[in-house]
């Protein structure tokens, strides 16, 4: 007989979703995180410190576009409302484990012994699946030590409690791409080292780097080969020489925690599973970051449902991941956020396409609030009008996409999404309207 039915390793988004669905299955569920909350990465240091941060920066500079609105942040006052915010969330999560009575949770990390059998400190526990959700953790190159992550700059009372007079920030992935923008607008000098910013198209990368410039960002497109601490300053070293700063984040992306975890791994460190989230091992799962497929905390708990639905049916793979509409989101100046393919992709997969563009520069809300720039792309495929893709470009673009998105997933055509009505004055019109101008064509 086994000690439990699931021990699941992490307690981020992928981690808890599996557990607590397997629970309400009635299955007998040992959940396992060193840190002791739930929420993963994207609590403790991710998603929700950092939008937080990027509230503020949203405020800082409203005057700038509503001359009635006078608005000063202060950092200070903003990192405590950060560490207040993940506090309730964290007492929030820890009702959610009391509600579900087949979970047991443990503040320690687990290592796999072998497909059966999980040691904690000094015990082995034995159990009939395994799920391996523990997430990721910064990259952080040899010669970049000095500098910190997102660990060190968003943790919950994190040390980094006054805004740096000057900041470095190696990348231009999001990470960098948003800490640029936000500390930017609350005051910092930035500087940020990247040759290019996002994988996306040139002219949304256009545009960004013009906003960077224009909150003050210098951009320098040079590869950073080192960071390194003294005299109690940071230095960023080029090929062309090096320059201080008061601090230096290091956001070169993230890699798969692996730590305790014996399996074969992939050739970017991940474990490698099935659409239906399982490892090369039958018996173990593995959803969220840990398998390096798409790194973000709203996949990560699909992906913990779909493993906990094949649990709960033995360990056959009657549900999948569908991949093709997954909704990006990043809180850079404007906003940026897709799903599906873009224009590119979608002719390079054979598809004949035409692109549908709404300016939010006419939008009417978008005009109430001052934020009246950008656009909204819908991709359609001629003939059959599906939506194959869609981009936004402004304001709300976060809260755009989801609707989009799921158009996107549901193979939906023009037609169908043209037949809804939404409400006014809001940006979800133009959506309406894009897709009536495509139905007539």
């Amino acid at each position: 007989m086994t000690d439990y039915d699931v021990i699941v390793l992490g307690a981020g988004g992928a981690g808890y979703t599996a557990a607590f669905e397997t629970s309400r299955a009635g299955m007998k569920v040992l959940m396992l995180d060193p840190k002791f909350v739930l929420g993963g990465n994207c609590l403790y240091e991710g998603c929700i410190p950092s939008k937080t941060y990027w509230l503020g920066a949203s405020l800082a500079r409203r005057e700038e576009k509503l001359p009635f609105v006078q608005t000063k942040v202060s950092f200070e006052k903003l990192v405590d409302w950060k560490d207040s915010v993940q506090e309730q969330r964290f007492v929030q999560h820890s009702q959610e484990v009391k509600e579900h009575e087949n979970v047991t949770f443990m503040g320690e990390a687990g290592t796999l012994l072998d497909q059966n059998h999980v040691k904690v400190k000094d015990r082995v526990f034995s159990t009939k699946y395994v799920v391996v959700a523990t997430g990721a953790e910064p990259l952080v190159p040899d010669g970049f030590q000095d500098g910190i992550t997102t660990h060190d700059l968003l943790m919950p009372k994190t040390k980094v409690r006054s805004l740096p007079e000057s900041l470095a920030i190696v990348g231009g992935g999001y990470i960098g791409l948003e800490m640029s923008s936000i500390f930017s607008k609350l005051g910092s000098k930035v500087t940020l080292y990247a040759s290019h910013l996002l994988n996306v198209s040139v002219e949304v990368q256009d545009l960004l780097e013009k906003r960077l410039k224009e909150n003050g960002v210098e951009i320098v497109k040079e590869r950073a080969k080192q960071v390194k601490k003294a005299d109690g300053v940071k230095y960023v070293i080029t090929e062309k020489g090096e320059r201080k700063y008061e601090e230096v984040l290091v956001a070169t992306g993230r890699r798969p925690n692996v730590k305790g975890i014996n399996l074969p791994l992939g050739k970017r460190g991940e474990i490698e599973v099935t659409h239906g989230m399982r490892s090369k091992v039958d018996n173990i799962f593995a959803p969220g970051d840990i398998n390096g497929k798409f790194m973000l905390f709203h996949v990560a708990v699909l992906e913990g449902w779909v493993a906990s639905q094949n649990i709960i049916e033995g360990g056959r793979e009657v549900v999948e991941m569908d991949y093709h509409a997954v909704p990006f989101a990043v809180y850079s100046d404007p906003q940026v956020a897709w799903s599906g393919m873009w224009k590119e992709d979608a002719v390079k997969a054979g598809y004949e396409v035409e692109v549908r563009r709404f300016d939010l520069s006419k939008d009417a809300r978008a005009q109430i609030e001052g934020d009246a720039e950008g656009w909204i792309d819908v991709v359609v495929e001629k003939g059959s009008q599906r939506i194959l893709g869609a981009q936004v470009v402004g304001k709300d673009a976060d809260l755009l996409i989801g609707e989009l998105s799921l158009a996107i997933g549901l193979r939906m055509t023009t037609y169908e999404m043209g037949r809804f009505s939404q409400p006014h004055p809001t940006q979800l019109e133009n959506i309406t309207s894009l897709m009536r101008k495509a139905m007539s064509r």
